[in-house]
């Protein structure tokens, strides 16, 4: 780990350090150098139906309850849609009424919102068979009242509980037994060989920072073949994200005259610094025994396909990785890796190419440490013991 310290009772110079503190703390999420296909391909095997924006666990039950109140109207598939959007409107008031704060979506946009929750869950409650029928929201919307009169047509899974009286008045996260005992049985269903089943089986909560820090022994041995990879590919290729962001860093101290990044100088010596301690957890990764061809079959049986540049990529930095990475900043061989890597994703946009891409960087680019969703699947398997 890094650290920032200063003895100077300046105020410019405080403000400059606390800035550069604070590009740390929020690092941007994109993926910078093209690692999501691995990165998704692991967490779908890991935790399937989640997702990073995805809040807490009731809503897989608050959005097919938001759906069920609007088939029931009798009325045109567009009104349904709009009735719908204003019922999530609804839910969210509805959350704040019920002391809720953090993770309500659409707390501080309101009716503004761009993203509803429904559109968040949408994919997850398909993976977990909670709906059942494929289709948009629309498409679920053009079923009402008439057409749902034929039993035949199965919108959502059997066992369903029933939307509570207050839902769109007074509500809160915490889930009921009844509710608790359908999310477990859709899990067990639908994700049976995943780590996310069994987990919850555990019926309790984790702390646990990383996924691979989980001490059950009852994780199955494929399950920690899936950690072991993910634990090796989120620390080596976090290195990649490092040396790119270095290199930035260094670009922009050799424009003095930019509007931006008048702290550049600081940010090379952070980078330097955290890319020795980065150097430093490599050994106990054993990355020469990494069996990549293995990592690329499982993140091949999902639905996330591996480019040909994206393996060469991820293969050419593991060997990097794996005699160390010595010097990094005067490796010719890492440095163009990561050169040719930007410029083929990114092109006119390329920071490390072009003034105006990296006129706009933060200081900060990319460099979250990949999880493969554990903080959301942690909250999920939170809620799932968390009985009102």
């Amino acid at each position: 780990m890094s650290y920032l310290a200063w003895i100077d009772f300046d105020p410019e110079e405080r403000r400059r350090a606390q800035t550069l503190i604070d590009l740390f703390k929020e690092p941007e999420a994109r993926d910078e150098l093209g690692l999501g296909t691995i990165r998704d391909g692991l967490a779908d095997l890991l935790f399937p139906g989640t997702s990073t924006i995805q809040t807490r666990l009731r809503y897989m039950l608050f959005i097919p309850w938001v759906y069920r109140e609007a088939q029931s109207r009798k009325t045109s598939q567009a009104e349904r849609v709009v009735i719908a959007r204003n019922l999530e409107f609804d839910l969210s008031e509805a959350l704040l009424e019920g002391g809720e704060r953090d993770d309500v979506i659409g707390r501080l946009a309101g009716k503004d919102l761009k993203r509803l929750a429904s559109s968040v869950y949408w994919a997850g409650l398909k993976t977990l068979g909670i709906r059942t029928l494929a289709g948009n929201q629309a498409t679920f919307l053009s079923y009402g009242p008439e057409s749902l009169k034929d039993h035949d047509l199965k919108l959502w899974a059997a066992g369903l509980p029933e939307a509570p009286d207050n839902l769109f008045k007074k509500i809160d996260f915490r889930l009921r037994e009844k509710e608790i005992a359908f999310l477990r049985d859709r899990i067990a269903a639908k994700a049976k060989a995943s780590l996310l089943n069994e987990l919850a089986v555990k019926e309790k909560a984790f702390k646990d920072d990383w996924p691979w820090e989980v001490s059950d022994d009852s994780i199955s041995d494929t399950n920690r073949t899936l950690l072991r990879h993910a634990e090796r590919y989120s620390t080596v290729m976090h290195g990649a994200l490092l040396l790119y962001n270095l290199l930035l860093a260094q670009r922009a101290a050799q424009r003095p005259n930019a509007k931006r990044h008048g702290d550049a100088g600081e940010l090379v010596k952070d980078y330097r610094s955290r890319i020795e301690d980065w150097r430093g957890e490599l050994d106990r990764l054993a990355i020469k025994q990494w069996d990549l061809d293995d990592l690329f079959r499982h993140v091949g049986n999902t639905s996330h396909k591996l480019t040909g540049p994206s393996r060469d990529f991820v293969i050419g930095w593991v060997e990097i990785a794996a005699r160390g990475a010595p010097n990094l900043e005067s490796d010719l061989q890492a440095i163009d890796l990561v050169h040719r890597r930007e410029r083929a994703l990114k092109r006119a946009k390329s920071r490390l190419c072009h003034d105006a891409p990296l006129e706009r960087w933060s200081g900060a680019s990319g460099l979250a440490r990949l999880d493969f969703r554990w903080k959301t699947a942690r909250k999920h398997l939170g809620d799932l013991v968390d009985v009102a």
